[in-house]
């Protein structure tokens, strides 16, 4: 895992500091007087023209040096805060992908030599952390072994807010919701306001079945971010779950247009694909996979192919189920169920062409 170096952040921080703090680059009041007009006129009244202007100059009084650390200590401070909020948690902190962060045989290489650290010292607790997040980092196949380093280092001593986050997205792809549960809830509690976590977590109470626990999070996000689409959606799908009317949120989405119009759509046509109207899902569901190219924010497409399939071949839309199931295949060519149906439906077809050909022959 990659991180900045804090010299690269600092130097030009204090280049530009310093310059202003003890006189250099300060505006020329006319007189070639950097302190003019500061309230320093007995410093200015020593200051000769052939002395080196700015802060060089200042540093030649040996009694004036330890004043430095009047600005340095501070800065020093507030910049190393800066850096551990904006530096670590954006550049590299918390890196939210699980995959490409690191190139794989240098990954390889990485994991090896944490490996030999572990058998030298079973209680390298560091050594298991960096361990467990680069195994995040391989995918799903990864995530076992991840979970096992993750929760060594943790158990061992190890305190990083990031190890929350991480276990919570594996135990969450494995299946084992209420575990993802805690450990979102263990990471808000050090950052409230991540937005990506609120989600996840309001997701898994849905996914749970847990759906006034969904609603409440959906409507707490969406008093934050007024009109966000995504979280519309989500909370039109969690309303209906909950036995409460999803149509003044569908109505906002429909009114917002463009984007948010078209989840508003997709949630219809999904509402009725799982209440088993299929028939009425067809249309909103072919509307939605015809539009969804122009959102590329939209990641739901293949579930979308997945619906519509399956309710053209409830209603005996065979055409229509070549098509979606073609459309999910193009996205995931690696579905065998998506293939033997298609395959059925293919073979199907091909043996009724020749027996409509023989019925228009005999007329």
């Amino acid at each position: 895992m990659r991180y900045e170096s804090g010299g690269g952040f600092f130097r030009p921080l204090l280049k530009k500091a310093l310059p202003r703090a003890f006189g250099a680059g300060q505006p020329d009041r006319g007189d070639g007087n950097p302190w003019a007009g500061h309230g320093r006129k007995d410093r200015a009244a020593q200051v000769q023209p052939d002395r080196p202007a700015g802060w060089r100059r200042w540093l030649r009084f040996p009694a004036r040096r330890p004043r430095i650390l009047l600005f340095a200590v501070p800065a020093f401070v507030i910049a190393g805060a800066m850096f551990m909020r904006d530096g670590l948690a954006d550049k590299g902190f918390l890196p939210r992908a699980g995959l490409g962060l690191m190139e794989a045989g240098r990954l390889d290489r990485r994991l090896a030599a944490l490996e030999e650290r572990v058998k030298s010292d079973p209680n390298d607790i560091q050594a298991y952390f960096e361990s467990g997040l680069l195994k995040f980092q391989k995918g799903p196949a990864g995530y076992i072994d991840a979970i096992s380093d993750l929760e060594t280092a943790r158990s061992r001593g190890m305190a990083d807010v990031r190890i929350f986050y991480y276990l919570g997205r594996m135990y969450q792809a494995v299946g084992l919701y209420d575990f993802a549960l805690d450990e979102y809830r263990r990471f808000l509690n050090n950052r409230p306001d991540d937005f990506e976590v609120r989600m996840l977590t309001a997701k898994l109470f849905y996914s749970a079945g847990k759906y006034p626990q969904a609603v409440r999070e959906y409507e707490a996000l969406n008093v934050e971010r007024d009109g966000d689409p995504l979280i519309l959606e989500n909370l039109a799908l969690a309303r209906w779950k909950n036995k409460q009317d999803p149509g003044p949120v569908l109505d906002s989405l429909l009114e917002l247009g463009g984007e948010a119009a078209f989840r508003a759509g997709y949630v219809s046509g999904r509402m009725a694909y799982e209440s088993k109207n299929y028939a009425a899902a067809v249309p909103p569901l072919e509307k939605a996979a015809a539009s969804a190219p122009e959102f590329p924010a939209f990641s739901d497409l293949a579930l979308v192919y997945r619906m519509l399939g399956d309710a053209c071949m409830k209603t005996r839309n065979e055409t229509g189920a070549i098509a979606a199931l073609n459309g999910l295949l193009r996205l995931e060519p690696g579905d065998a169920e998506a293939r033997s149906q298609l395959s059925r439906l293919m073979k199907a077809q091909a043996k009724k062409k020749p027996e409509s050909r023989a019925r228009k022959s005999t007329k």
